[in-house]
């Protein structure tokens, strides 16, 4: 799948990903975003999957032409606040979101025993990163991680990818891959110039993935071969 000692980092997104939520956060952001949008359908926001949630709720909010920006401002701190509080409950008290795979610790390990970095990002906040990571005790496999809070710019942008390849000292993109469950994923590693491989375990159905072009599509993430 891919030789041995050409990849020196993995970069893995969390929900769908390395993580089972069951939807947990799209639930939770099509809640919010109806009670300031009434007439949105839980399948428009299929479109932002993968995206900086804050994001998300800022679209919505600001693109409302009926109240003026201070207002706006206003509007958006307080959903934004309302969004967390819901998700931090949820993932904390939810028995359901778990590791996609019970053996996933020890897969990331044999990947660190041969010399390749493991390291999560996501469109979470870090506050939500971090409940997840400890919650589910991935620090005790991983080398670094980093949430779209941390960087100017989120995904499709490669902020994330360059900021976590700078700090693990890996300067060859195709040392790199990025795995996610979404489009956006696949697109954040194509714009960081490494391979791509998109899991099916998630949120996206086959067919999307592959329009997106990634190197490689895989039913989870356990099924990579290094």
């Amino acid at each position: 799948m891919f030789a041995k000692n050409s990849i020196k980092m993995l970069v893995c997104d969390m929900a769908g990903t390395t993580i089972l939520e069951n939807n947990i956060v799209y639930d939770n952001l099509f809640k919010t975003i109806r009670s300031i949008e009434p007439n949105i359908d839980r399948i428009d926001i299929h479109k932002f999957y993968g995206f900086n949630k804050n994001e998300v709720l800022k679209y919505y909010i600001y693109n409302k032409k009926n109240i003026n920006f201070n207002e706006k401002e206003v509007i958006f701190n307080e959903t934004k606040h309302k969004f967390n509080d819901m998700l931090k409950n949820d993932y904390i008290n939810n028995p359901d979101v778990k590791l996609i795979h019970p053996n996933l610790p020890n897969f990331f390990n044999n990947l660190r025993n041969n010399n390749i970095k493991i390291t999560l990002n996501t469109g979470y906040n870090k506050e939500i990163q971090n409940i997840l990571i400890d919650k589910l005790n991935l620090l005790n496999c991983i080398d670094d991680y980093i949430s779209s809070e941390e960087v100017k710019y989120s995904r499709p942008y490669s902020n994330m990818i360059n900021t976590l390849m700078g700090r693990n000292n890996i300067f060859n993109p195709k040392e790199v891959i990025k795995i996610g469950d979404t489009c956006i994923d696949i697109i954040e590693g194509r714009n960081a110039k490494c391979h791509t491989i998109g899991v099916l375990s998630g949120s996206t159905p086959k067919y999307q993935l592959k329009g997106c072009n990634p190197t490689l599509i895989l039913n989870n993430i356990m099924d990579l071969r290094i």
